[in-house]
């Protein structure tokens, strides 16, 4: 009796360790300068919303990949590798540092050329 209930405290601590890995951030989700680019899908306008997640942040046009996160609720850091439209996998990416606050549906986000301020679109 003892290895079984030993064997069912270790699948629930299994369980509850993948439950908390594959909880979303605030930060994740789709954002945009205003709603009504929410609704903005297509790749040809730079009125659409922007995609962050732990692994990358894509925008109209750029790509970035997320080397490291710090932080916690409310502020994070996000140290990323980027490439912007119309640079080719031979170009060396660009490092940028971009610092995330959340406040409910409203994501101020900075980099070195300043703050760019996002709401949250619908899921």
């Amino acid at each position: 009796m003892q290895h079984f209930l030993t064997a069912i405290a270790l699948l629930l601590a299994a369980n509850l360790l993948i439950e908390t890995a594959s909880a979303t951030e605030p930060y994740e989700g789709r954002w945009a300068e205003k709603l009504e680019w929410c609704k903005n899908t297509n790749r040809d306008t730079d009125e659409a919303p922007i995609t962050i997640t732990r692994r990358s942040i894509e925008t109209f046009a750029s790509s970035c990949r997320v080397i490291s996160i710090r932080g916690k609720a409310p502020l994070w850091q996000m140290q990323t590798s980027c490439r912007d439209e119309g640079e080719s996998d031979k170009e060396s990416r660009t490092p940028i540092t971009f610092s995330l606050r959340v406040d409910g549906n409203q994501l101020p986000m900075r980099d070195s050329s300043g703050v760019q301020n996002y709401l949250r679109c619908a899921r």
